[in-house]
């Protein structure tokens, strides 16, 4: 009998013994995640210290080499090399890039006679809570063979970049149209129906927004819009918190040759608009002036095709993105930097910036 006891005494010290060594690896597994998770969250705010201390100096540099109303941004200027942060246990590096070398969206809210606004977003500002657009610029439009309705220029050249994306006219009609309707802030669709109803019809992931665009992947959210085009627009359209369209030629790659033969529509052929880049001089043209004598001299282009795109040219920039990329041990944090250079004042404002953690 007292032998039965110890074995039952025996046994049920094995069993504590066992949940014991559970409950010991279950505390010591999740200490360890919690160690890691501190080392992580320590790594990252660390880097995004990193980074924001490398604004001052890419803000001096945008000073000092991104140009102003009259001086151009050169295409090979100092704003474009890298800017290099090594510390103790971490390193990060940044790199500009011109946010104006494409076609702004937000340009389609432009009307006549006014001026365009202040750009003011919050740095992680979502698509529905930014203000709606009201100021905007003047606009023009190419006189139409007789018996077509006249279109504004901005949609002529939008047109043509969904089309060279290769979307049949028809399809690129529609993405106008249904990208007039996310933008302008009434709502009524562009052939007068309720927008509620127009869009919940034809099954859209969702209702037009009202407003700007902050990010180019909204446009992949209209109806009408084929996946398989995005590559190519993505390439030369993009989302500034502005109604002006100053795409800045100075900056094109001949992968963008493209939109410089839209914004030249009847005058240069896609052909003939990437010899001009490749031809472009290498610190870029110092004057819209001298861009279009270029053109002039190399194509024989008549003055009257180059002033109905002046409007849409330039030679400096006021938006720049910047990449920066910070690296520990434990972690690699990429941040992407809207900024905004205000050519009067000088100032630089960052109006959007996101961040992605890879482990």
């Amino acid at each position: 009998m007292a032998q039965k006891q110890r074995g039952v005494a025996l046994l049920v010290v094995l069993i504590l013994l066992v949940m014991m060594s559970v409950l010991a690896s279950r505390i010591s597994q999740q200490f360890c995640r919690n160690v890691q998770k501190i080392h992580y969250q320590n790594s990252q705010q660390q880097l995004r210290w990193a980074i924001q201390a490398q604004m001052p100096v890419i803000e001096q540099i945008l000073h000092e080499e991104g140009g102003g109303e009259d001086k151009p941004l050169q295409t090979e200027g100092i704003w474009q090399e890298p800017v290099e942060t090594l510390g103790e246990h971490y390193r990060v590096v940044s790199q500009v890039v011109d946010a104006q070398h494409c076609f702004n969206v937000n340009s389609l809210l432009a009307t006549e006679g006014t001026d365009s606004p202040e750009p003011s977003a919050p740095e992680t500002a979502s698509p529905k809570s930014a203000e709606k657009p009201t100021a905007t610029t003047q606009t023009t439009a190419i006189a139409p063979p007789q018996g077509i309705a006249e279109k504004p220029r901005q949609q002529l050249i939008l047109q043509k970049l969904l089309e060279n994306a290769g979307m049949s006219s028809m399809s690129a009609e529609q993405v106008y149209d249904q990208l007039v309707d996310y933008l302008d802030p009434d709502e009524t669709t562009v052939k007068g129906e309720q927008e509620s109803d127009a869009w919940t019809a034809i099954n859209a992931p969702q209702l037009p927004g009202n407003q700007m665009m902050r990010t180019l992947n909204e446009l992949r959210l209209l109806p009408a819009f084929p996946a398989k085009s995005w590559v190519k627009v993505s390439r030369v359209l993009c989302a500034l918190p502005d109604t002006t369209n100053k795409v800045n030629i100075n900056t094109l790659t001949e992968a963008q040759a493209p939109l410089l033969a839209a914004l030249l529509e009847g005058a240069l052929t896609e052909d003939d608009a990437m010899r001009v880049i490749a031809s472009r001089p290498k610190e870029g043209w110092e004057s819209v002036q001298a861009f279009e004598k270029q053109l002039e001299e190399q194509f024989s282009v008549k003055k009257e095709s180059l002033e109905q795109s002046r409007e849409f040219i330039g030679i400096n920039s006021q938006y720049f993105t910047v990449n920066s990329t910070g690296s520990t041990d434990a972690l690699t944090l990429r941040v992407v930097t809207q900024l905004h250079l205000d050519s009067g004042s000088g100032e630089v404002k960052v109006w959007q910036r996101r961040y992605r953690m890879i482990e």
